[in-house]
């Protein structure tokens, strides 16, 4: 007989050290914009959107179009502090219209994020090469403007919980994933299933938040990370013969069926580094024989709105 998962509960529990993680991990246009300003002294001033209706489909070349209006006045530029020469006007221009793109980026659809941010990236590269060609040195302005778009890209960036999905065919064994969490800083969270974890096809296996995580950035057998809304977490239910029965996907805020096992485990909360829990190979989600004779279902009580 399998070993029962209740066992393996408490232990789990308190190693993961769920009870400390937020109820909430994602950020709202307006947490978004007001970080911008907070980590700023020379906020980019805002165009008025009281004319984006939320509900619209919307696309990174729509969205930036919206900030790039700003060109109709670009001769009103010229002449100001800094600004002498024409050239300048269309790099400040794509410069404050990406920084302002960037706080509004999670109005696009999750599947569009990821192209924004690097072709905002593209964008601002072009914009920095016109003015190498064009200036020996860049006016006061436009310096701060090419640091401001910048930042917006990495705070963007960092505000979305960056979660790798396991796609399949079959189940997964977890690897080991070196330096991780990065070293650069302890800014954020990251969390991982354990290595040896069994993954089932169609559920998150590791995230990282308001921080960047560049060996987890490259992928995992295959799977590169999609932006989303909210750290997920995954439970695995058991029946009393240690069978699993259902893997549950829920808000990592939330709680998990009765006697499930959460699988996903924190590296790094609240500038913390948190140990690795030392589990066997008999606790159940690493023990294939939990899954046999075939895996059971993936269901999702989290939102999928991709």
């Amino acid at each position: 007989m399998i070993k029962s998962s209740s066992a393996f509960q408490s232990t789990v529990d308190q190693q993961c050290h769920l009870e400390g993680v937020p109820a909430s991990l994602s950020l709202s246009e307006a947490s978004r914009q007001e970080r911008w300003n907070q980590r700023h002294s020379h906020p980019v001033p805002q165009k008025p959107t009281d004319d984006i209706d939320p509900t619209d489909p919307m696309t990174w070349a729509s969205l930036l179009a919206r900030w790039m209006d700003l060109a109709r006045t670009s001769q009103a530029l010229v002449g100001q502090p800094g600004i002498v020469d024409g050239r300048a006007v269309p790099a400040l221009i794509t410069f404050e219209a990406i920084a302002m793109a960037m706080q509004h980026l999670g109005g696009l659809a999750i599947t569009e994020r990821n192209f924004a941010l690097d072709q905002a990236a593209v964008l601002l590269d072009a914009r920095r090469a016109d003015l190498e060609d064009a200036f020996d040195e860049l006016p006061g302005p436009l310096q701060q403007a090419e640091v401001n778009a910048m930042h917006a890209i990495t705070e963007a960036r960092r505000s979305f919980a960056w979660t790798i999905l396991w796609e399949g065919p079959g189940p997964l064994v977890m690897p080991d994933i070196a330096s991780v969490p990065a070293i650069a800083s302890d800014d954020g969270m990251v969390a991982v299933m354990l290595p040896k974890t069994l993954a089932l096809p169609g559920e998150p296996i590791a995230w990282w938040l308001g921080r960047d995580e560049p060996m987890l950035a490259r992928g995992i057998a295959g799977c590169r990370a999609t932006p989303l809304d909210q750290a997920l977490q995954v439970w695995r239910a058991f029946d009393d013969t240690g069978h699993a029965i259902e893997d549950r996907i829920r808000d990592v805020g939330d709680d998990g069926p009765p006697g499930a096992v959460p699988l996903i485990v924190p590296r790094l909360l609240d500038g913390s580094r948190l140990e690795v829990p030392m589990l066997g190979d008999e606790w159940p989600p690493m023990d294939a024989k939990t899954l046999e004779p075939t895996a059971p279902p993936v269901r999702w009580d989290a939102a999928r709105d991709w």
